[in-house]
């Protein structure tokens, strides 16, 4: 089965690499993306040959249909027309998440697959990870009887939110998307999957209180390595830790000076002197069908970046994060029982095993072998949440209908 890749960024390198590693039965043969390092490394990586090679999207389109399925990972404001284009020559699609800062693409896309038959699917890799998987099975089971509430907290981590929302590509809303569309259409789909009814109504607050002009210390610089202020988000010094250095964007650019790439790069600016825009705190309040609760806080404002859930059921509860890999599973009077993913002997690699799940249900799907959990019509839900919360937000947290 032939593959081809439409970006060929963090995610794209990483689906990609999926495909070569564990799916013998495909190839990646085509590679679309305008920077001229990231074809090179296509070549080195996946042996796609120069003519297959393309910096331009419109000549990759009009090339027809040279493989069965596109991986479509380019940034947000480019999906509606990829990917609409891609279900017209009869690609099978994975689209990156969001599927488009619009809601009228997003409808859009939809029509497009319902028009042209095509098979696509959107990456919410959380509902494929072993962690949220387990909980869905529990829920299901009945063991903390009828759902009441759920609460999930998307700790963004202080040094991602200055790496990718307020230095990098989804700093800001009018070039990518609303933070809680970008960073937390995953959180608003994992509850929507584990309430497994429809959203009724939604209340949003939040804003960008911190990463602005008025906190930048006193004497602060525009870039990092001309500043004397003692800062945590001191660019140069993060990028050379251990927990930086592999969020050094400098490295695929072929810049291997750190000091020298925070000269040109914008991770190399301060933090409280860029054009961001996007919200570092924000609450969702959601009304389901049947009457039951959720709430998503998205905060910027922790150590640690990470995922916390705590499900209030009837009969129990469950509580616990992604990340440590284990969550409680409390019955009422009967007591509390921890089940540990871990040691279920299972590759939790990528969004705690999320994406090499995710890849194989697609090409099981494609393949004609049962349905994929994370279609365009599913997907769809989620993005409306999405988009309502931000509509809310903007309105002083006004009660928006979604039915």
């Amino acid at each position: 089965m032939k593959v081809a890749v439409l970006g060929l960024g963090q995610r794209g390198t990483l689906y990609a690499n999926i495909i070569r590693d564990r799916h013998s039965d495909c190839e990646i043969v085509a590679v679309c993306d305008p920077e001229a390092y990231r074809l090179k490394k296509a070549k080195e990586l996946y042996g796609v040959s120069d003519d297959m090679l393309f910096s331009d999207e419109k000549e990759f389109f009009a090339k027809g249909r040279i493989a069965d399925i596109l991986l479509i990972c380019t940034m947000d404001r480019a999906h509606y027309q990829q990917t609409v284009k891609a279900l017209e020559l009869g690609y099978g699609v994975l689209l990156e998440k969001p599927m488009s800062p619009s809601e009228e693409e997003c409808k859009g896309i939809l029509a497009a697959a319902e028009k042209y038959g095509g098979k696509i699917a959107v990456c919410h890799v959380l509902r494929y990870t072993p962690f949220y998987s387990e909980i869905k099975k529990r829920i299901e089971q009945g063991e903390i009887g009828q759902i009441v509430t759920i609460s999930q907290t998307e700790n963004v981590g202080y040094w991602h939110q200055a790496h990718s929302f307020v230095r990098g590509n989804f700093r800001n809303s009018e070039e990518s998307s609303p933070m809680i569309l970008q960073k937390c259409c995953h959180d608003l789909d994992i509850i929507r999957w584990l309430m497994d009814k429809p959203c009724q109504s939604v209340s949003s607050f939040g804003s960008l209180t911190y990463y602005t002009k008025e906190n930048a210390p006193k004497g602060a610089a525009e870039r990092c390595l001309d500043c004397k202020a003692d800062c945590i988000y001191n660019a140069p010094k993060w990028y050379k830790s251990e927990a930086g250095k592999n969020w050094f964007v400098g490295k695929r650019l072929g810049m291997n000076d750190i000091d020298e790439a925070m000269r040109v790069l914008p991770h190399g600016r301060c933090v409280f002197q860029c054009d961001n825009d996007v919200v570092d705190h924000q609450v969702v309040n959601m009304l389901f069908e049947g009457g039951a609760t959720a709430q998503l806080t998205m905060t910027a404002f922790s150590e640690r970046n990470y995922r916390y859930i705590h499900i209030h059921g009837t009969a129990g509860e469950i509580v616990g994060d992604m990340e440590s890999g284990y969550f409680d599973l409390i019955q009422f009077g009967k007591g509390t029982q921890r089940i540990d993913i871990t040691r279920l002997g299972i590759d939790l690699s990528g969004h705690g095993g999320g994406d090499i799940r995710l890849i194989s249900d697609f090409l099981d799907y494609f393949k004609g072998k049962g349905e994929v959990r994370t279609s365009a019509t599913v997907s769809l839900e989620s993005h409306l949440m999405a988009f309502t919360a931000e509509k809310s937000r903007k309105n002083g947290g006004q009660v928006f209908h979604l039915l």
